[in-house]
């Protein structure tokens, strides 16, 4: 059974209630489990009679003890008479408050209803700790060099047993509070589990926590070492896992640290970070790493009201090596942003003047023919007719470089060749190491390799980094050490240059970062993801592009991905600043681009928070927490949740208001007056949406133009008369307004639809027969406009605006004229409208309007009186309704979602009637990899029984594989393409019963039949089969990495359905898993990590 969710309150369950029963002694009564106890009355009244006659004993004994305490009180009382008589009673009289309140503090206004709490506290660490030794005087761990401030405050409050959420730039040591914090569940006998996002980050942590702790252990899924020791490593994947099972090591966490917690923002894996911190129990204590990000508190606020603890939230202030940015522009750099952080617009002009078009000589025809430097021969210059480049003997025959703006070509270089004179560069500039990041796999190798003639290592390091790889690559197979991708990256790394992305083996992929991290590896061309949470900072970091694609289109980098990847720039106690390079590009980048994205605000901490069929079924299961409290924990419901306190005292305080509103009866008024009320309300509804769809239409927009004289409700909701300045695109009105002479307006001016009984006559209009002057300047939606009157004034505007005198005195008198002629202002007809939906509103607000004026209740004399106390009564009413509404589960932006998935969980009969998990619910529950219910359907098929093992793991490879390859799939055997149309015909019919409920289903569900993902089938069925890698890779034109990386996850999913043989009995496909999972498991896919 899993452990409660810290924060969440269950209710006792009766079962608890009757076995802690107690009788009249106070004693237990009643064993759990058992409807009641055995008493037996003579052993019952022994038991009374001695009772009885100790509690004679203690009352003669407290009787004696009582005297004897009085008596010194007494005596204590004499002794101090004299020494208090000196103060008059005067000066104790004044020591006294004025007023006292005995008894119970009566609940008043807002002071005894709820408050919200903050959870979340801001340290400031810009004070620093003096007495830091004396605040902590033992502490676990000593460093060997003075803490930051932040890294103080941190291990101060660990110390006094807070939680803690660290935003710190990169390098800045987060890692040393993840290390202090190991160390006091060292001392403290306890576990601490360290979680990262990648499984890559979790083996280089293994290494450095080794160096440090004694007791170290990690747990990835395929990799299992010392799982019982004191400081365990894992992914967070598989600490949600050990929280769904209950398992045992959990009741021994002090500590758990979720580093990168800015991946909360991942939208595949974010929601995992969520559902860990929300199922830890309420004894483990958080440590939250990340970097800085723009809503650090209220992501710790959601933090500290989801587990109901305290969260100290620390910040560094600034970066350790402050950076400088360069953009590199006709090979050569040019600084815009200087370690202050302030954009250099000098720098920006010169970069652009670098790289803008030049006169091309050759474009008249001349310098062309044999030879030429760069020109074609006769008309059309550098791209006339020879083709691009040059023509015959022509100069340059590097890449195309594209044309500046279509026509000239620009002084900037591109490609291959702009990175070798960068590399030179950074090599005469001592600007090395260096990390190059390129947003393509393809493209990382290309520039490398294309890198031929600059070699950066010295004879010794050659030495040691072929004798490194030599000692990295002997735990292969031999056929296995000369695989292609491996003989490039040893030239490469002989030279001083590697490449580090996806696509590479993991072994090749550790054999870099290690060396890099010695410094041996002087450029590294690098994808995104070795800037997640890998420690390897360098001095220079050059970006070759700053845009990127992301999956779905081609976008510019946000800032926080800027930041991020810029972060690993400037290497503490070595380099005194970071350097940074922009490689251009075309279009030139803007200067306010490039401010935004080197100066702006990170991405913020967005919830990913979705729902799974997963995590819906382990809740049923488990039953230690809904799945409504799930949703309603979540980050994505933060907003509404903290809302609440304040929700519940809004409501307080309009019930309070309400018990005091009471209309006394009328007779007239008592008769429709409840039927008269919604239809108002209806009505005004109505009237505004008139007024906001017209404007949306040429006929209205024409209406609001500027002259025309509305009345409209201002934002204290009272009858006001304007002049339309301006219509803008916001749907809103700028209005001159008049100032009203009568301090206290009619009361029928409060009223929302009188004037569509009496219309705005001269009882209305009564309040501006003289006008004051300046005019009032109010911006109002066109909502708000009640009536659109005929008048329009034929004046200067602009000068009527400014005050202009003789505009001003024109347009009051034209007014006065109007005001006192005019028995009513007249509404404006509106001609041309035909949308049917309009049309149909204006026939249903004057059919209403027609039935309010016929009601028996607007004929009595006091109905304004009567009408705005029953008003306010609605309003307030509405009001509680509405927050109430807010309050209650059913506003939950999930909750729709959830009952549709619940739903297909019935038909598909993974749960019945009454929510409980069936036996295909349960088996669905060990499948953790996605498509849970796809692969729980062919397990409980059979589906799998017929197949030999090689052949489930090549068919079970369509789940883990996304279908990234153009070598369309052969057939293997005519098994699996029986077993490929039973999958399809699987997914089709699960996916149709999504369709049925209406489910939001994810892209890659969306896209599962229409991508190749039966394409790496083959492979995984020939290693199954036992063929070495080398030949596997002839075989499809997928990555070496891409490949290692599915035949992992394989290993998973062979674990999980061999956990859903186990439920479901079935000990041939046990066995059939196990025999595949020990065929897959083998040589260098399954090579141990350089870390362990």
């Amino acid at each position: 059974m899993p452990f409660t969710p810290g924060g969440v309150e269950l209710p006792e369950t009766p079962v608890n209630k009757q076995a802690l029963h107690r009788d009249d002694n106070g004693l237990y009564d009643v064993p759990p489990g058992f409807p009641r106890g055995f008493i037996e009355e003579e052993t019952a009244k022994e038991v009374n009679e001695l009772i009885y006659d100790e509690d004679e004993e203690l009352s003669d004994s407290e009787d004696d003890q009582s005297q004897e305490l009085t008596n010194q009180i007494q005596n204590f009382a004499f002794s101090q008479s004299d020494e208090n008589s000196k103060y008059s009673s005067k000066e104790l009289d004044n020591l006294l408050p004025d007023e006292m309140t005995f008894g119970r503090v009566q609940a008043s206004d807002a002071e005894a209803l709820p408050k919200a709490k903050e959870w979340a506290h801001v340290v400031d660490v810009n004070k620093a700790i003096p007495n830091f030794s004396e605040l902590v005087p033992k502490p676990a761990k000593v460093f060997p060099f003075e803490l930051d401030t932040f890294q103080k405050e941190a291990v101060y409050h660990l110390e006094q047993g807070d939680s803690v959420f660290v935003a710190a730039h990169t390098s800045a040591g987060k890692t040393v509070v993840a290390e202090y914090a190991i160390a006091m569940a060292t001392r403290n006998m306890t576990k601490a589990i360290y979680t990262s996002p990648i499984k890559a980050l979790s083996n280089q942590k293994f290494r450095d926590f080794k160096e440090v702790f004694d007791d170290v252990g990690i747990l990835t899924g395929d990799v299992q070492i010392n799982s019982e020791a004191n400081c365990l490593i894992m992914t967070t994947e598989i600490l949600r896992s050990m929280l769904y099972r209950g398992a045992d090591v959990i009741r021994d966490v002090e500590f758990v640290i979720f580093d990168e917690v800015h991946y909360v923002n991942n939208q595949d894996r974010g929601v995992v970070w969520e559902e860990a911190i929300i199922m830890l129990p309420e004894h483990v204590k958080l440590i939250l790493l990340s970097a800085t990000v723009p809503n650090t508190y209220e992501f710790a606020n959601w933090v500290g009201r989801t587990k109901q603890r305290d969260i100290y939230v620390i910040s560094t202030p600034k970066r350790p090596v402050p950076l400088e940015h360069y953009l590199w522009a006709a090979d050569a750099p040019y600084k815009i942003v200087d370690e202050h952080k302030k954009f250099l617009e000098p720098g920006y002009a010169q970069a652009s003047n670098a790289v803008a078009p030049k006169p091309n000589v050759a474009s008249n025809g001349r310098g062309g023919g044999r030879g030429g430097s760069d020109a074609g021969r006769g008309r059309g210059g550098a791209r006339g007719r020879g083709g691009r480049g040059a023509n015959r003997g022509g100069g340059n025959t590097q890449s195309y470089v594209p044309s500046y703006n279509g026509r000239q070509s620009n002084n900037n270089t591109f490609g291959k060749r702009a990175f070798l004179k960068l590399c030179s560069h950074l090599k005469a500039k001592n600007l090395l190491p260096a990390v190059i990041f390129v947003f393509s796999q393809k493209l990382c190798t290309q520039y490398a390799v294309s890198l031929s003639s600059i070699d950066y290592s010295t004879a010794k390091e050659k030495s040691e980094i072929h004798m490194f790889i030599d000692k990295a690559v002997s735990r292969l197979k031999k056929e296995d050490r000369n695989l292609p991708q491996i003989q490039m990256i040893r030239e490469l790394l002989g030279r001083g240059i590697g490449i580090h992305h996806g696509g590479l083996l993991p072994i090749v992929k550790e054999t870099i970062e290690i060396l890099f991290a010695k410094s041996l590896v002087k450029v590294l061309f690098a994808t995104e993801t070795f800037a997640m949470g890998l420690n390897l900072p360098t001095r220079t970091v050059i970006f070759g592009s700053i845009r990127k694609h992301d999956g779905h289109s081609l976008r510019t980098l946000l800032p926080g991905e800027y930041t991020q990847m810029a972060g690993r720039a400037g290497r503490r106690g070595l380099d005194p600043t970071g350097t940074v390079m922009i490689m251009t590009s075309e279009p030139f980048p803007t200067a306010s681009s490039l401010r935004e994205l080197i100066l702006g605000n990170p991405t913020k901490l967005h919830s990913q928070f979705r729902l799974t069929y997963n995590m819906i079924l382990n809740l049923l299961r488990i039953e230690a927490l809904r799945v409504e409290e799930m949703i309603k924990r979540s980050f994505s419901e933060n907003a509404n949740q903290v809302m609440l306190p304040e929700h519940q005292k809004t409501v307080k305080l309009n019930e309070q208001a309400l018990s005091q509103l009471k209309r006394p009866p009328c007779m007239i008024c008592d008769v429709d007056m409840d039927k008269v009320l919604p239809l108002i309300v209806r009505e005004r509804e109505l009237h505004s949406s008139i007024m906001d769809d017209i404007s949306r239409t040429t006929i209205g927009r024409s209406m609001f133009t500027p002259g025309r004289v509305v009345v409209f409700k201002d934002e204290r909701n009272t009858r006001a008369m304007g002049i339309v300045t301006k219509f803008d695109d916001r749907k809103r009105l700028n209005l001159l307004t008049f100032t009203k002479l009568t301090a206290k307006p009619d009361k029928k001016g409060d009223i929302p639809f009188y004037t569509g009984i009496e219309g705005f006559g001269k009882k209305h209009l009564s309040n501006y027969f003289s006008i004051n002057l300046p005019f009032g300047v109010s911006i109002v939606p066109v909502s708000s406009v009640e009536v659109i009157s005929t008048v329009r004034l034929n004046m200067d505007i602009p000068s009527l605006i400014r005050g202009h005198p003789e505009e001003v005195k024109k347009s009051v008198n034209y007014l006065k004229g109007v005001l006192n002629h005019q028995s009513e202002l007249k509404e404006l007809f509106i001609r041309g409208i035909r949308s049917p939906a309009i049309l149909s509103k204006i026939h249903e607000r004057d059919r209403l309007m027609l039935e309010i004026k016929h009601a028996k209740c607007i004929q009595c004399p006091t109905f304004v009186d009567s009408f705005l106390l029953d008003y306010k009564v609605f309003t307030i009413k509405q009001q509680i309704e509405n927050l109430q509404q807010l309050m209650s589960s059913e506003n939950m932006d999930l909750l729709p979602d959830y009952e549709q998935r619940i739903e297909v969980l019935k038909e598909l009969n993974y749960i019945d009637e009454e929510q409980n998990v069936q036996l295909k619910g349960r088996v669905a529950c060990e499948i953790n990899t996605g498509f849970e219910l796809i692969i729980t359907e062919l397990v409980l098929d059979n589906f799998l029984a017929s197949y030999e093992p090689e052949e489930i793991v090549a068919l079970l490879s369509v789940f883990l594989f996304p279908g990234n390859t153009k070598v369309e799939p052969t057939t293997i055997t005519p098994q699996l393409d029986v077993g490929k149309a039973k999958i399809v015909e699987v997914v089709t019919k699960v996916l149709d019963v999504f369709e049925k409920h209406k489910v939001l289903v994810t892209q890659e569900e969306v896209e599962f039949l229409e991508k190749n993902r039966f394409g790496l089938m083959e492979v995984i069925y020939e290693w199954g089969r036992g063929m070495n890698f080398s030949e596997i890779m002839e075989l499809t034109d997928v990555a070496e990495g891409t490949i290692v990386r599915v035949i992992s996850r394989m290993d998973e999913v062979c674990r999980q359905v061999m956990a859903a043989a186990r439920i479901i009995g079935d000990s041939t496909l046990y066995d059939k898993m196990e025999a595949a999972q020990e065929k897959i498991k083998r040589d260098i896919v399954f090579c141990a990590s350089l870390y362990l």
